[in-house]
Parts: structure tokens; C-alpha cells; sequence
């Protein structure tokens, strides 16, 4: 009769530990991943494949979380330490001028693709970083160095389904753009 009553009560102790420390990892998944993608961009400056270096390594931080887990990499040109993604950025709509937004499949994309190119007579393709294009970027101390902001958005899915199907983590932050030589 004990065990009747312990049991139920013992397995949802069981599992949702289980639940919340997959979902804890991946909630500092995104953490570690937008600090390496803010540092990346940071230190890669205006150079042609600062976006790409930026995805390679989301990837390489990224590897504890789930493949695709991914919904939504922004970066963008921030005002200051303590600006905030602009909401079409944040909705998934790129802006000319203002950001670059990703997804998991973007991980894939080849560094060929990657320039600031639009379609053009001949060209097989759109450069995935075309909006706010890297060599925009302001890094010489003289002029006044631009701010980078990375925001990242996951969906966790859980495996038990006793706590909802999934919930969303999402990350942010800014640096200041590194200077480079000029």
C-alpha cells in the first residue's frame, strides 16, 4: 500500500530532475554561446568573414546543445553596453544596415557564401551577411569604435512532457568592437 502511494510521487522526483538538468544545461548552453559569438565578433572586427569565424564558433561552443536546438542567432549594431536587439532583428527579419540574423542551418553555410553579396547577373546566391555587412563595422579608435551585440534564442523540448512540451531560453550580449590596425 506504502509503495502505491511513494512510487508516482518518487518518478516525478526522478524525472524532473532529470528534465530540469537537461534544461539547466542547455540554458547555460546559450549563455556559453553567445559570450563566444560576442567575443568572436568582437575580435574579428570589420574583416570580410567576421560573420562566418562568428558561426564556427557558435558551433564549436554549441556542441552540448541539441542539434538544431538553435532558433535564432541576431547579431547587430548596438548603440551601447546596455542597448537591446531591435525587435524586427529579434523577430527574425534581417535589417539593412542594422543586423544579421541566423539559424541552426546557417552553421552549414560554406565561408565561400559568406562577403556581403546580393544576387547579382551570375551569382547563385545571397551572402547570408549582406544586411549588416562586416566591413561596416567601425573599428578604428579614432573615429569611434562600433558596439556588437549578439542575441540567441533555443528551444528546449522536454523529454517527459510532465512539464510542458518545451520551453525557450534566450541570451544577449554586447562588446565593444576590438581595434584593429588600420
Amino acid at each position: 500500500m506504502e509503495a502505491a502511494i511513494i512510487t508516482p510521487v518518487f518518478f516525478l522526483f526522478i524525472f524532473g530532475i532529470f528534465e530540469f538538468g537537461f534544461a539547466f544545461r542547455d540554458y547555460l548552453g546559450v549563455a556559453n554561446v553567445t559570450r563566444d559569438a560576442a567575443r568572436e565578433s568582437s575580435v574579428a572586427g570589420d574583416i570580410t568573414d567576421a560573420d562566418y569565424r562568428m558561426l564556427r564558433a557558435v558551433q564549436r561552443s554549441g556542441a552540448a546543445l541539441p542539434d538544431g536546438a538553435i532558433d535564432r542567432l541576431v547579431i547587430f549594431e548596438a548603440t551601447g553596453p546596455t542597448d537591446v536587439v531591435p525587435a524586427s532583428c529579434k523577430a527574425g527579419t534581417p535589417v539593412t544596415g542594422v543586423c544579421n540574423v541566423y539559424s541552426s542551418a546557417d552553421l552549414t553555410v560554406p565561408e565561400i557564401e559568406f562577403g556581403c553579396q546580393e544576387v547579382a547577373l551570375g551569382d547563385p546566391y545571397d551572402s547570408p551577411d549582406r544586411f549588416w555587412c562586416p566591413r561596416d563595422r567601425e573599428v578604428s579608435v579614432g573615429s569611434g569604435l562600433d558596439y556588437v551585440g549578439i542575441y540567441v534564442r533555443i528551444t528546449h523540448d522536454y523529454i517527459t512532457g510532465l512539464f510542458g512540451n518545451s520551453v525557450t531560453f534566450e541570451d544577449q550580449m554586447i562588446l565593444k568592437m576590438e581595434p584593429q590596425a588600420e
